[in-house]
């Protein structure tokens, strides 16, 4: 299957690589299947774009919150876990959108409001953690990498 995308342009991929949020993500509720392309072609990268199969300008950058915040703990209500039908914890992949206003060295993730996807499903939502110390907008180039908790 072909789609395409702002970053890369027209992307070639399985059709198995499709992952569904069954309800969209909030603000796109309407958007429903995504792919999840590496932002280097290496695959080295903890960055990844998110990318609607339908609409090209529909596009969330994310990052694997536990490349910079070591410390980042979810707990993932039951509901959840039947809801996306995960059988083991590794079945999970959870990423967090990142927005970058100017320079890189800027940008911010939202450690409060994780993505989570069962990547043998490929299935996904968008969770809001019962956590106050995780924080919307968390600076995700940091000296400390365990200040993820906001004090």
């Amino acid at each position: 299957m072909k789609i395409q995308t702002e970053q890369f342009g027209e992307v070639e991929l399985e059709e198995d690589r499709v992952i569904t949020f069954d309800k969209g993500i909030p603000g796109f509720e309407e958007v429903k299947d995504y792919v999840l392309i590496p932002a280097d072609a290496e695959e080295e990268s903890p960055f990844f774009f998110l990318q609607s199969v339908e609409h090209v300008d529909v596009s969330f950058f994310l990052v694997d919150p536990f490349t910079f915040f070591k410390d980042y703990d979810i707990k993932l209500e039951e509901q959840i876990v039947e809801r996306l039908q995960l059988e083991e914890p590794t079945d999970a992949i959870v990423l967090t959108t990142v927005t970058v206003k100017g320079d890189i060295s800027s940008a911010t993730t939202n450690l409060k409001a994780p993505l989570v996807i069962n990547n043998k499903k490929q299935q996904g939502m968008q969770i809001v953690l019962n956590n106050k110390d995780y924080a919307i907008k968390q600076a995700l180039f940091q000296t400390d990498n365990t200040a993820a908790r906001q004090v």
